[in-house]
């Protein structure tokens, strides 16, 4: 069991506002599943109980439903400011006294679990403040529009960024501080796997009504064709299907930064 003697748990931080595709995650995705329901079904069927999941929320009433959705799932849950996600992440791991945190933005539904825990081994192994993906050599996958995996980071590393630091970028992103100033903090970065390593036309993370649409034709064409949920095949798949490869290019080139 690699969570061990260090308590690992895993938050997955939700809210229904969105600037640009409000309630994403509650709109019906594949049948009258949502992408919250997806991902809490997978996380739970694939894990079978080995961590503890907590869904961590706002305090602000129109996330309400999430209370249900925790309940509904049997998942723990933390409501905290919604503005400092940081600062509710942090509140989350110590109500539930964990000392390293697997992260999830909850806007993919094609998530790599198995690829997500796999990190935890190397973060526990060498006691890293922050462990992830990297892609092209540089980019952090959590950074990127690629949508497959979360990332971990230790507690300890949140409590000493929200004391170094107030400016809204790094509370709204929770770890980018930490990787931007990787001198102060033990980083960890794996390559993603070579299909995907040099890729940058793969969007698979749901932003816009656009992505929600497309990711839910994907989705049920996965699921009718029998393709396995893993890296290689979702890749190969959409390699075969190069019309989805150019409506992600379209929305790359919409939504860059």
């Amino acid at each position: 069991m690699i969570n061990g003697s260090f308590k690992t748990g895993i938050v997955i931080q939700a809210r229904s506002s969105s600037s640009r595709l409000p309630k994403k995650l509650l709109l019906p995705f594949f049948g009258l599943k949502s992408i919250i329901d997806i991902l809490l079904i997978n996380f739970k069927t694939y894990l079978h109980g080995e961590y503890d999941i907590v869904l961590a929320t706002s305090n602000n009433k129109q996330d309400d439903i999430f209370v249900d959705i925790a309940d509904k799932y049997k998942m723990k849950l933390y409501r905290g400011p919604e503005t400092d996600v940081l600062q509710r992440i942090i509140n989350a791991a110590d109500n539930y006294g964990f000392k390293n945190i697997i992260r999830v933005c909850p806007d993919n539904p094609i998530f790599d679990i198995k690829g997500t825990v796999e990190l935890l081994k190397y973060h526990l192994k060498y006691d890293n403040d922050y462990t992830g993906y990297q892609l092209k050599g540089y980019l952090p996958s959590i950074k990127s529009h690629m949508g497959f995996w979360g990332e971990i980071v230790s507690l300890s590393a949140l409590r000493r960024v929200h004391s170094e630091t107030n400016k809204k970028i790094y509370l709204e992103h929770v770890t980018n501080y930490i990787y931007n100033h990787s001198e102060k903090f033990k980083v960890c970065f794996r390559d993603a796997p070579e299909v995907v390593y040099s890729r940058e036309d793969i969007r698979l993370t749901v932003d816009t009504k656009e992505d929600f649409f497309l990711m839910q034709e994907i989705y049920q064409r996965l699921l009718k064709e029998n393709i396995a949920f893993e890296v290689e095949q979702i890749i190969h798949f959409l390699d075969q299907n190069p019309r989805y490869l150019l409506s992600m290019k379209n929305q790359i080139e919409i939504n860059k930064k």
